[in-house]
């Protein structure tokens, strides 16, 4: 038998590479597609058995539901205003940051670099009791604010790193001409650094904000009132001891994995642009 010519063994290794990629591909939207078409199921269909797929009676009535329930529209309320509160605080403070790290040298840089990266690696569930009484000595329980400021702590160290990295592909000598020019520090961040710096921005933001969003542990104890209750944890109600209501469950994951879609969708270009410029670079 003779020897493979390198030409096949070539179409053979990008057949098992193409592969590995659709499979990969197929076992991620597999279960999105099938909660999707779960939510157009009636709840009865949804309890059949076997399971199907594809629903024999499309219906709207689970959004319906999840979007007359004043309840879950004032968490969904709420899940916009922490995230996005979140990010646009986890941005600002990451970015300066992340520019002293890259731009300037002080005693102790390397150390302070390294507590950033420990911070990254505790559990958030060791700072769960510490965090509650902080906030409850301070009245901060049951509030968005104190969401706002709690996320921080699952975030920042990421970003830090992800932005320092970034700034540091920004050639020095770009803001040095505009110094000698006579612009301001300021002034070079916002005319030079900050745009040449938007992809990174883009990459650090849709971190922020999904990891904001999908949040489930610290709100459920940090603010499990009617006012400020988060999306995800509204969600929960649907889970019972002897039922699941998978119907509206499943509707109701649909709606939550809309922004994070549109985010992304939104801001794809400058998100590979991010990547690929070095962004993540170690």
């Amino acid at each position: 038998m003779g020897k493979l010519s390198s030409h096949t063994i070539e179409k053979i290794e990008k057949s098992f590479v193409y592969i590995a990629i659709f499979t990969f591909i197929g076992l991620t939207l597999f279960p999105l597609i099938w909660v999707f078409t779960t939510s157009l199921k009636p709840n009865d269909e949804t309890m059949s058995f076997p399971p199907k797929l594809i629903p024999e009676h499309v219906t709207l009535e689970n959004y319906a539901f999840v979007f007359t329930d004043s309840t879950i529209v004032k968490s969904l309320y709420n899940s916009l205003i922490v995230s996005f509160g979140s990010m646009i605080l986890n941005v600002t403070i990451c970015a300066l940051a992340g520019y002293a790290l890259a731009r300037f040298e002080f005693k102790a840089k390397r150390i302070l670099f390294s507590l950033i990266l420990g911070l990254f690696m505790i559990p958030v569930v060791i700072n769960i009791i510490p965090l509650y009484s902080i906030l409850a000595n301070l009245g901060l329980l049951n509030s968005l604010v104190s969401l706002i400021l709690t996320f921080q702590i699952l975030i920042i160290p990421l970003n830090v790193i992800l932005l320092k990295n970034y700034f540091e592909t920004i050639p020095k000598e770009l803001e040095e001409s505009a110094l000698i020019d006579g612009c301001s520090r300021i002034g070079v961040l916002r005319r030079i650094t900050i745009p040449l710096s938007m992809p990174g921005f883009a990459v650090a933001s849709i971190f922020s904000f999904i990891f904001s969003w999908n949040e489930f542990v610290l709100p459920i104890v940090l603010a499990n009132s009617p006012n400020s209750t988060l999306f995800q944890v509204a969600l929960y109600q649907f889970i019972s001891l002897y039922r699941i209501e998978w119907g509206y469950l499943a509707a109701g994951i649909t709606i939550a994995l809309l922004p994070v879609i549109i985010l992304i969708v939104a801001f794809q270009r400058q998100m590979i642009k991010g990547f690929t410029m070095g962004s993540l670079r170690g």
